[in-house]
Parts: C-alpha cells; structure tokens; sequence
C-alpha cells in the first residue's frame, strides 16, 4: 500500500504556529475562537447589508423606505438639522451652525497643535464669546434665545471643550495640593478627589443643575454655566488622579538635582518635574478626555438637550416613527470621529514626546 508523501515539515510548522499563536493550544480553544469569528464576520456582513446593499441612498425617494429592509438615509438627510441643533428658531439656525463649526475648527487646531499657544488662548476667548453672543443674542440686533433652546451638537461642544480645559488646571491645582506638606491642604484636596470620583456623575449633575441655582441665586445661574462647573469639577478630579501617576513616576533623585543646581521649587515644578509628568500622564488624560467628552450626554438626563435628545425628537413624527436606529448611528458617529479625533491627537503627541527626549 503506498501511503501519501506527509506534508512538508515547514508547512506543518507553520499550522501549528497559525493555531498555537493566533486561536489557541487546544481544540476546544481553537473551536470558539473560530465559532467567533464566524459570528462577527456574520454580524460585519449583516451591517453592511443594512447600510449599504439593502439601505435606501439619501438623496433617493422617501417613500420608497417602507419597502427596503436596510437604512432609511432619506431621513438622516431631512432631520440632520434637527438632530445637531434641536429647537433652535429654524429661521436662526444659522447661528448654531457657525458655533459648531469655530468650535470644531479650535478644537482641532488645540488637540493637534496646529497654531502657537497664544493664538490659542485668543482663538478660544472668541470662540466662547461667539457662543454666548450668538446662542444668547441680544446683541447687534440678534433676537433673544432662553438657554433652554440651546439644544444639540452646540451645547455639546461648548461643555466638551470647556470642561476638559478648565478640567487640567483645576486637575493641577487638586493633584499639586494632594503633594502639599501641609497637611490641612492635602487632606481637603484627598477630601475633594474622592468624593468626586466615589459619587456617580449623574447625582452631581443633579446637584449642579438644581442645587447651585438656588444657592448662587443672584448669579443669574443658568442649567448650561452650572452643568459646566460641574464637569469642570468632575473631570477635574480624575485628571488629578492622572497626573498624580505622573508625579510618582518620577525619581525623588529628580528633586534633589533640581536643588543641586541652586533651583527653586516653583522653578524645579515648571522647568523639570511638569513636562515628565505630562508625558508619562498623556496616555491616561487621553482617556480621561475621550471618556469626559461621551460624559457629557449625561446631561440629558437633567432636562439639557444634547445630541441624543434631539435624535429622540426626530424620530418622534409620526412619519419617521421606525428610524430610531438610522437616528442613533448617525449620533454614534459624530461622536466616534470626535473620539478618534483625540485618540489621534493624543498618539501624535506621545510621538512628539519620544522624539523630543
């Protein structure tokens, strides 16, 4: 009986690598990571084929979404001014449109450094003058808005980028006093650390939407200003905690160097110990304001419309009743490319940290 040549011992070398490596050492092992990978090529396929192959082209026939199993984009198209601006006066919504888009542009241009640090600072001044003036009116004959119709993608933006960059001083300031020899100080930041991050945020949203009106009441206190000092709170707190990783990574040999050289402490902080610490803090504050931007729907559950409320009042016309999900997706991926936009500006800045020492 003649038996089949075996195969060759490098092909048999290269399976055995493939399934120890890749799906693992055992059979039974190896069988759920391909039944896995199976499904999630059926769910990739499934997907596609609903926004895609099955779905209904935006610029197509709104009608004929009652006969197609896949997306309905015809409504994504009529109730995307909807969705990013809410209620705002249709004739005026203009107004939030430019917001956005001066809030988009510095928000890019600070995340990847595209102008020097005082153009910076003097973008963003403008920028949240044009969002008080604007949103607000009142001015250069802008007709009035109440706070309560500044809905969608403007008041996203405004508390995202407001709060996360109030957030890194008020973080400074709490992980500094935290380091502090006095111990009155280090107790009161440890006091205001832990409580932050122990109570969940949506009580402290609570608290500052309907809490600190009452008790700043001649502040003229409005639920946007207070669900912002709250964000700057909260988010302070965890970016303390980030940087004070920062702080132990660094030797103690580091300080007494600085004093070697005749340094002062503030001179020491600033000039040395800070710019390691923000390097070794950027990966966690890259993640602390990733998470801090996708926070900032929670505001919806204290009576504040963000993108999520206004795509829940898209789907409330009787018409568009069963898009809910195009409703969704389309809000999951305003803030997907928000996401990925500071994971990149985070990985980029890592970059530049390794190269410059």
């Amino acid at each position: 009986m003649i038996r089949p040549a075996p195969a060759p011992l490098k092909a048999r070398r290269s399976w055995r690598h493939l399934r120890t490596q890749h799906l693992g050492a055992s059979w039974p092992v190896v069988a759920i990571n391909l039944g896995v990978l199976l499904l999630a090529a059926l769910l990739t396929w499934l997907a596609i084929d609903w926004a895609v192959v099955s779905a209904v082209s935006p610029w197509a026939d709104p009608g004929r979404c009652s006969l197609a199993s896949g997306a309905c984009w015809p409504f994504v198209l009529e109730k995307a001014p909807l969705i990013l601006f809410g209620t705002f006066a249709f004739a005026e919504r203009w107004r939030p449109a430019l917001v956005s888009a001066v809030l988009l542009g510095m928000s890019l241009v600070t995340l990847f450094q595209a102008w020097p640090g005082r153009w910076q600072a003097l973008g963003w001044i403008v920028a949240i003058a044009l969002f008080g003036s604007l949103m607000g009116g009142g001015v250069i004959g802008l007709s009035v808005v109440p706070s309560a119709q500044w809905n969608g993608l403007p008041v996203l933006l405004f508390l995202g980028a407001a709060s996360l960059a109030c957030a890194l001083p008020v973080g400074l300031l709490l992980a500094l006093a935290r380091r502090s020899q006095r111990r009155w100080l280090c107790y009161l930041a440890i006091g205001a650390i832990e409580t932050l991050r122990g109570i969940p945020m949506v009580a402290v949203l609570f608290f500052g939407v309907f809490v600190l009106p009452l008790v700043f009441s001649g502040w003229n206190l409005s639920p946007v200003h207070a669900a912002l000092l709250v964000l700057i709170a909260f988010h302070g707190a965890y970016v303390a905690e980030d940087l004070r990783s920062g702080f132990q990574s660094i030797p103690a040999g580091q300080w007494d160097a600085c004093k070697g050289i005749g340094l002062s402490h503030w001179q020491s902080l600033r000039g040395v110990i800070l710019p390691q610490v923000t390097k070794a803090a950027t990966p966690a504050l890259t993640n602390t304001a990733i998470g801090g931007f996708k926070d900032t729907s929670l505001i919806v559950l204290v009576g504040l419309h963000d993108l999520l409320s206004t795509a829940k009042m898209s789907f409330a016309d009787a018409l568009w009743q069963k898009q809910a999900l195009e409703a969704y997706v389309f809000v999951g991926l305003i803030f997907f490319l928000v996401s990925r936009s500071i994971a990149a500006a985070g990985k980029r800045l890592e970059r530049l940290q390794h190269k410059t020492g």
